[in-house]
């Protein structure tokens, strides 16, 4: 008989025939991977591209058309590869751009899936819902940077790690290398993770060798002792007894010998597991037996695959200081960037081959075959991306050598520019909520916790620490403090979890209970959160916070002993998650490229992509397509992100404004605001294409640190990790933040931004403008044939009056900043950027306008002006502030004076002007000037004869920092903007102090960031706050009286102001480029 054939069923056929159960756990998880994802790819494409974002698109679409090259400045290959393969599959545009970071950042919420053996059913679920919703992580798995492919890479190693010394599989040592090979073909930071990780192994490995030699040496003693004993004419239950003394005052294992002990290893560990098989006496000696740790193993694996790659440290810790070689010979920035000496590749090439044959002897005497294979495929596939498939061979050099040397050499550069405490303010602004959880169970973790934990806590401190050592401080590094944050913060809820021994099986009532628990705390916060304030709400806080504690400790106490410890993590969960939920909302999704975030650097404005799409619709309407002929200007890296907006268009021309005119005729072009007065010819020329009054968009803007400032401990220096004299370890600053808590209310300040992520300030920015062809109409798309329009006064959409608007034609501004009036009613404007003084008549139609330069056809003439003032005979001064003079106008606008000259000297003379802001003419006719940079006034002559000099730096009666604007008193009495100082100054006019008031919201340090005053026929004082937007009007006496904000249409960085006969008040709004007349309130 024939046996007929068994059905034989593949792999794809058995995992289809899996079926999960449809438990809670299950459910649980599926709603939680739904929402991850759908934070991670929903709307990918909404906000601008970063500048770094912009170059890495730019570099992985270049990829595709066979440009790119690996450069150690813009980090590793690896994503730029992935990237490049997503770009080729689903196209280039700004959705698919992030896409391969939003899958890096779902890897980063599966993983811990992986983990379940060491943080447990509670914990692995944690560990997800804490990845998957946390701020920071889910703000970078939607931002095309490197950093959520390291972290990626850096949990699959922690995985691998894990599961290799739980299930001693070398499968997972071949991931844990694949893992380490994805990191350094990512980011040059993953050496700072390497260093946590080789020093928690070489702790680890030293606690093993220790506990080893201490079991060795008690079971010697007790064999010993039993040897010496005779126990054999005593009856079995008292021999057993016998033993037993015999054993415990054998055993030496206790605690505190095993800690000293290992740390007297620690120092040698490493060196230990590297000659371990040279070893055989001292490991027998030491009852370590011959097997090597498996910690050891992942630390003998880490360390010989990091050696080779951190050859290029050689250079500057021991070849230079030896004089072995020149200094900067073989710096890759200045030296390696192209072709190479052969003396210098041979000599690159002895130190590759001294440092992988050191990592080769200790590799491949431990486990040769594991070694050399995952050793041969890392390097295979580091090499491969490095030269881009084996096209590029400089990155033979720039990979292996370059990568590390060029980002060692950087800490010099201190980018970013923050402050030692950095980390601390993004991980209490964003990962409150782990770090809460971590501050409940912190203690387990480290003194009764186990050696994951421990390792938990390592990693987390390390690089928490590192990162804060680091000279380059920027915000897309807290990725990698969060992670290790949200794992530890998920084992305390774990260890909260088992710590209830005799917890009842999970019920209605306990669910009840615990989500009781969690809504009263949230309940209790939220009041908390939004209660207004004064003493009597404070006191109703402190009695919230008891009640709501004490009902967590009645709802604890219900449910039984033993009980307090998951009930508490509860309510810390309850009370901060929805916190932490309407954070991520609001730094994702609401204003993901509005910088009102930590989490944001700098970015790219909205505005950009409106203007790029206005782009498109003009050269579909041209006819153009894609030869439409467009102008770019490089100054500051403002070609990008356009070089990606732009990357199909062949007709770019990407040119440095700031050297003067572009040359040929363009369709479109961008502009650096600082730029314009460098093209003001070219755009009157006929020959020029006739522009429509162009768009000014902030082509960048930043979150306003003003942190940096407030944590000042020296005067007129930032607290940032280059200046200040700030740093922990001194006691002024610890000093300078007591005072700043108990006197200037800090607390208050942090407390509302975290609850509203609000500053309270507008971003800082540069701008740019956008010039399109006056016939084309971007509303509609298309080209239309009326002609343009000259400029004539107009109201805003409240009916106030309003004349200028963007533009290059007479009675249009770029940057106005100043004001005056005449006797006879005309108005006076003044022009930072183009340096033109227009006059105008009392409603705003242009009369006149001159250059204020004295040669407008020298480009390199230097001139910024930035004020204004009339004197008795009609006479305008300008007061000239990167010209460093001042001119004098007829009420004709002709020159009849100049005076004034750069600084000469560190004693400055009567003429040197450091940047004279404003000016004001008094009723004798002496002209007073801010001397802003010297901090102090002076005082000239029409004719420009030196007077006097009132003031002097300094932060008392009569002394200055930073002064600016000036005023007039209808007594004579001189009204001073102390700008640093925050306070208006007011002088007799003979210049001795009479008094002063402070101005809450003065003090910033941007440099558009400059206030004017203005003294009103009633005695009032209008005072502006540029980066508050208002103008704020005090009482002659100083008291706060009433604002000009309008929520309509908000003031943009209002500047100088002057009032009318009528009583109305013009100001001049330098964001908007337009004056505008307001009612004066009462």
């Amino acid at each position: 008989m024939t046996l007929a054939p068994t059905a034989q069923t593949s792999r794809l056929e058995r995992a289809l025939a899996v079926r999960i159960p449809l438990s809670p756990e299950v459910v649980l998880y599926a709603l939680v991977f739904a929402a991850a994802i759908a934070l991670r790819f929903w709307d990918l494409g909404s906000r601008a591209l970063h500048h770094d974002e912009s170059i890495h698109a730019q570099w992985s679409w270049g990829l595709l058309q066979g440009n790119y090259r690996h450069s150690p400045i813009f980090h590793g290959p690896f994503y730029y590869h992935v990237q490049a393969a997503a770009f080729f599959v689903f196209g280039a545009n700004d959705y698919t751009s992030r896409l391969t970071a939003a899958l890096a950042g779902m890897a980063v919420v599966a993983l811990p899936l992986l983990l379940r053996r060491r943080l447990g059913p509670v914990g692995t679920f944690a560990a997800v819902a804490l990845i998957a919703f946390s701020p920071t992580l889910v703000y970078f798995s939607r931002f095309f940077r490197e950093d959520i492919y390291m972290a990626a890479f850096t949990l699959l190693m922690v995985v691998a790690m894990w599961r290799y010394i739980d299930e001693g599989r070398d499968r997972w040592l071949y991931v844990f290398a694949a893992g380490f090979t994805g990191n350094v073909l990512t980011k040059e930071g993953s050496f700072l993770v390497f260093a946590a990780m080789l020093v928690y192994l070489d702790l680890y490995t030293a606690a093993i060798l220790a506990r080893r030699t201490l079991a060795g040496r008690s079971e010697r003693f007790l064999r010993d002792d039993l040897a010496r004993l005779d126990v054999s004419a005593l009856a079995p239950p008292e021999r057993a007894a016998a033993e037993d003394r015999l054993r415990a005052s054998a055993a030496l294992d206790t605690p505190v010998r095993r800690f000293a002990l290992a740390v007297a290893f620690a120092p040698y560990a490493w060196v230990l597991v590297a000659f371990w098989p040279f070893i055989g006496p001292l490991r027998r000696r030491l009852d370590w037996g011959d097997d090597l740790p498996r910690p050891a193993g992942v630390l003998l694996l880490l360390g010989t695959f990091c050696l080779p790659l951190l050859t290029p440290v050689a250079r500057v810790t021991l070849l230079e200081p030896l004089g072995i070689i020149e200094k900067d010979r073989l710096s890759w920035e200045k030296r390696l960037q192209g072709p190479i000496d052969v003396r210098d590749a041979i000599a690159l090439l002895g130190l590759f081959t001294v440092t992988t044959s050191m990592a080769a002897f200790a590799g491949l005497q431990w486990k040769p075959k594991l070694w050399g294979i995952a050793f041969a495929l890392s390097a295979l596939a580091y090499l491969t991306l490095m030269t881009s498939l084996w096209t590029n061979l400089n990155g033979l050099v720039s990979g292996p050598w370059g990568s590390l040397d060029y980002w060692y050499s950087q800490q010099d550069a201190h980018r970013g520019e923050q402050p030692w405490f950095y980390y601390y303010l993004l991980m209490f602004a964003y990962e409150f909520l782990p770090l809460a959880l971590i501050l409940f169970g912190g203690w387990w973790a480290v003194v009764r916790g186990d050696a994951f934990s421990r390792f938990l806590v390592t990693w987390l401190v390390g690089i928490w620490l590192a990162l804060s050592w680091g000279a380059e401080k920027m915000p897309w590094l807290n990725t990698h403090i969060a992670l290790p944050a949200c794992l530890l913060a998920a084992w305390c809820l774990q260890r909260a979890w088992d710590s209830w021994k005799d917890r009842p099986p999970v019920s209605a009532r306990l669910l009840t209970s615990l989500g009781s628990a969690a809504l009263v705390a949230f309940g209790a916060l939220l009041a908390i959160a939004y209660l207004p304030g004064g003493q009597a709400a404070a006191l109703f806080r402190l009695g919230l916070a008891a009640g709501a504690v004490a009902v967590v400790v009645v709802i604890g106490r219900g449910l039984g002993a033993g009980a307090w410890r998951p009930v508490a993590a509860v309510a810390i969960v309850g009370a901060l998650a929805p916190f932490s939920f309407r954070t991520m909302v609001q730094a994702a999704y609401e204003r993901g490229d509005v910088p009102k975030d930590l989490l944001v650097y700098t970015q790219s404005s909205p505005q950009l992509k409106d203007i790029a799409d206005q782009v498109n619709a003009l050269a579909a309407a041209t006819g153009l397509g894609y030869d439409l002929p467009i102008a770019v200007d490089t100054t500051d890296s403002f070609a990008w992100p356009w070089a990606w907006y732009l990357r199909d268009y062949r007709a770019v021309s990407y040119l440095d404004f700031s050297t003067g005119e572009p040359p040929g005729q363009y369709q479109v072009m961008l502009v650096a605001a600082g730029n314009l007065g460098r093209i003001q010819d070219y755009l009157a020329r006929p020959t020029t294409t006739q522009y429509a009054a162009p768009v000014r968009y902030p082509h960048r803007w930043w979150y306003d640190e003003t942190y940096k400032w407030a944590m000042a401990v020296e005067k007129g220096q930032a607290c940032t990790s280059n200046s200040g004299n700030c740093g922990p370890f001194r006691l002024a600053t610890w000093r300078h933040i007591w005072n700043g808590i108990t006197e200037r209310g800090w607390l208050n300040a942090w407390a509302r931004y975290w609850r509203d992520h609000d500053p309270g300030r507008p971003p800082g920015s540069t701008d740019a403008y956008a010039f399109l062809p006056a016939n084309f109409d971007p509303a509609a798309g298309r080209l239309r044939s009326e002609p343009v329009e000259p400029p004539r006064p107009t109201t805003d959409s409240e009916g106030r009056a309003l004349f200028g608007g963007a533009g290059y034609q007479p009675g249009q501004f770029f940057s106005p900043v100043d004001i005056e009036r005449d006797a006879a009613g005309n108005l006076y404007v003044i022009d930072s950027a183009t340096k033109r003084l227009q006059k105008f008549d009392s409603e705003g139609n242009v009369l006149q306008s001159v250059d204020i330069r004295v040669d407008p056809q020298d480009r390199n003439e230097q001139s910024e002006p930035w004020g204004l003032a009339i004197g008795p005979g009609g006479e305008v001064v300008v007061a000239d502030t990167f010209g460093w003079r001042i001119r004098i106008f007829d009420a004709g606008l002709r020159p009849i004076a100049t005076f004034g000259q750069p600084p000469t000297g560190a004693t400055p003379g009567p003429f040197d002007l450091f940047g004279p802001r404003d000016a004001v003419v008094l009723p004798d006719g002496t002209v007073w000037v801010t001397d802003t940079g010297h901090d102090r006034i002076q005082v000239y002559t029409l004719a420009g004869e030196f007077v006097r000099t009132v003031g002097r730096p300094g932060s008392g009666p009569g002394e200055f920092d930073e002064p600016v604007g000036l005023a007039l008193g209808p007594d004579g009495a001189v009204y001073v903007a102390d700008m640093y100082n925050r306070r208006v100054q007011v002088l007799e006019p003979d210049g001795s102090y009479r008094s002063e008031f402070r101005v809450e919201g003065w003090g910033g340090q941007d440099v558009t960031d400059k206030p004017y005053l203005r003294v009103l026929a009633d005695g009032r004082i209008a005072v502006s706050l540029p980066s508050l937007n208002l103008v704020r009007i005090y009482t002659p006496d100083g008291r706060p009286a009433a604002e000009i904000r309008p929520t309509a249409e908000p003031l943009s960085r209002p500047y100088g102001m002057v009032e009318t006969p009528g009583g109305k008040l013009w100001i001049v709004e330098g964001g908007a480029a337009r004056v505008r007349r307001f009612d004066l309130p009462d």
